[in-house]
């Protein structure tokens, strides 16, 4: 809807009502009875190991079964879940259509992933997945102490602004979620007063961000040797890594507890930390396997996520390797009481960014590939201001159509004047330790 032509032609007035109405019927069709039931049975389990565990195994069960009998790629796969093999986001887009199931019921939906290699995985799911993981977004802010009717700020990936706009205001109101909606994508220098200003005089409550968009306002304030002006219950981030020393950042200028969370659209894995700062594998979510990926450099172990996804019976995916890595913690329990197995930090998402037309650092960038058929990988190149190569790894179906496609997503994000390249390589550049930055930028 933001990039649309009725919406960015709109005024303000109207921008606002559009927002707030697709926030509305949003809202009708997740939030409803059976999500309330759902969410309030994921809080009553987390404090009860046994109950927890029960629950676990009979949907680890359920889901096993339901693949086998329904889904090509498993039909020949007993039920013990070590028969299964381990995939790869590879695997699943060389075969698709292998991996839906023949149960279909209801509305089909269907979301992309990109993830840090860029290549484009469509996932279908059904409504029974979209109320399912609300609720586990409404337990998330529920941790977060978030109660209906807070006020709230949203600084994420979406464009809410129009990239040309120039001039303040660079957000827009979601009445009926009581909630600011910041762009990401006009955070130069002399804009961030007034990112903080709108937030302060909205009243924000909770603000829910990447943690990019949050640090570099954090920032801000720690090099004017200031404090954020409301008082806030808490910050959610999700979708990049947050590093220790930023989080440290955040609840020191805004005064305020930061509770991150991490989950892919495939939903094979999610991980929240706690009010004490703990990072939880959440085990009634998906079944989650951590195999040995050798140390990190402080000696710790390290493990790679390998995920099972219970909340989406359409397309399940069974011992997924995400790539993903988490630093494992010698701590049995957490001061909070939940029995949700703990781990001491996670790695990979790292932001990358890119420096925008307007000198802005974009880090949101995993919109670009989206939609663009053909694409394996794609890795973004800046060594000149003004100027992007795109290195693209790709089959048939990128074709010219596709390649000018790529070309205008990235201009949406980064700016038209952008002067923007292709290149087909057989590699993307990898780092010395293996992996793939999804944007190097030399400026």
């Amino acid at each position: 809807m933001f990039t649309s032509k009725i919406y960015k032609k709109s005024p303000v007035s109207i921008q606002n009502i559009l927002l707030s109405t697709r926030a509305l019927v949003r809202k009708k069709l997740r939030e409803n009875n059976k999500c309330e039931q759902y969410t309030q049975e994921l809080i009553a389990h987390e404090y009860d190991s046994e109950i927890l565990g029960k629950y676990h195994d009979k949907t680890l069960h359920k889901t096993i079964k339901q693949a086998r009998n329904t889904v090509e790629y498993y039909k020949s796969y007993d039920l013990n879940l070590k028969t299964f093999p381990f995939i790869d986001k590879l695997e699943v887009n060389s075969n698709k259509d292998k991996f839906l199931s023949s149960k279909k019921s209801g509305t089909v939906i269907k979301g992309a992933t990109s993830g840090t290699t860029g290549a484009p995985l469509v996932i279908p799911q059904d409504m029974e997945s979209v109320i399912t993981e609300q609720a586990f977004i409404n337990r998330g802010l529920a941790w977060a102490g978030f109660k209906e009717g807070d006020k709230r700020a949203w600084i994420r990936g979406d464009m809410i602004v129009p990239l040309e706009q120039k001039k303040a205001p660079f957000w827009r109101y979601s009445y009926f979620e009581n909630m600011i909606m910041l762009s990401s994508f006009h955070m130069v220098p002399n804009n961030l007063q007034s990112y903080i200003n709108a937030m302060a005089e909205f009243g924000v409550q909770v603000i829910q961000a990447y943690p990019s968009s949050i640090v570099t306002l954090a920032k801000y304030l720690e090099v004017n040797n200031e404090y954020y002006p409301g008082e806030i219950k808490s910050i959610v981030t999700s979708s990049e890594s947050l590093t220790k020393e930023d989080k440290h950042l955040i609840e020191t200028r805004f005064k305020c507890t930061v509770f991150d969370w991490y989950g892919l659209f495939e939903r094979v894995a999610a991980i929240a930390s706690c009010e004490h700062g703990r990072y939880h594998i959440l085990t009634d979510y998906a079944h989650v396997e951590l195999l040995p990926a050798g140390k990190a450099e402080d000696g710790r172990d390290r493990a790679e996520i390998v995920g099972t996804n219970f909340n989406n019976s359409f397309y399940p995916l069974i011992r997924y390797k995400t790539g993903d890595h988490v630093i494992l913690s010698d701590e049995p329990n957490c001061p909070c009481g939940r029995v949700f197995p703990i781990v001491d930090s996670i790695e990979g998402r790292t932001g990358d960014y890119l420096i925008a037309e307007d000198g802005q650092k974009v880090h949101i960038l995993n919109h670009i590939p989206k939609g663009v058929s053909g694409l394996l990988g794609a890795q973004f190149v800046q060594k000149e201001h003004m100027k992007i190569e795109v290195l693209v790894t790709c089959n048939n179906d990128f074709t010219t159509e596709q390649k000018l496609k790529l070309i205008d997503n990235t201009k949406e994000r980064l700016g038209n004047k952008m002067d923007v390249t292709i290149t087909i390589v057989d590699n993307l550049i990898r780092t010395k330790n293996g992996k793939m930055k999804q944007a190097i930028c030399d400026l």
